[in-house]
């Protein structure tokens, strides 16, 4: 019994020392074409196997993402665009941009982002947080402000 609890005790020790999983970071993104409150996310593949850039297990405007504490459901389907595999450790990046008007027009991905996605969500004028998931693992929550005024 003895040699069981130092085993058991030895375990918990070990399971206590991993470290956590890099958060996802996310910060604004200043842009003259979307019509919204756009931002840069940066992700880590944590798992031990390489991951598409297109894979749901990667946040975008669609999906994996929380405005004022509340999660926005997957609408479903990617977008076109070319993919890529993220290895194991490897960083990922995207755009996200939450529109506020329709609009066919999709700029393409900068600054080494591998996806750029954007969605119409309406916000209400003021403070807002933003935040993202990667592989089930939440950034920081982001405060930002958002000015409803327009010159139309």
């Amino acid at each position: 019994m003895r040699i069981a609890t130092i085993i058991f005790a030895l375990l918990s020790l070990s399971y206590a020392a991993l470290p956590a999983p890099p958060r996802p970071t996310v910060a604004p993104f200043f842009d003259r074409i979307d019509d919204g409150a756009a931002f840069f996310v940066e992700c880590v593949n944590t798992t031990n196997e390489k991951v598409s850039s297109g894979s749901s297990f990667w946040p975008s405007a669609d999906q994996n993402i929380r405005v004022d504490g509340r999660v926005f459901a997957p609408s479903g389907g990617l977008g076109p665009g070319l993919t890529t595999q993220i290895g194991p450790g490897q960083q990922w990046r995207g755009i996200i941009v939450l529109r506020q008007s329709e609009q066919s027009y999709g700029p393409a991905p900068k600054f080494g982002a591998l996806r750029r996605s954007a969605s119409v969500k309406h916000l209400a004028e003021g403070r807002h947080t933003v935040a993202v998931s990667c592989g089930g693992v939440w950034s920081e929550d982001l405060v930002f402000y958002w000015d409803g005024e327009s010159f139309e």
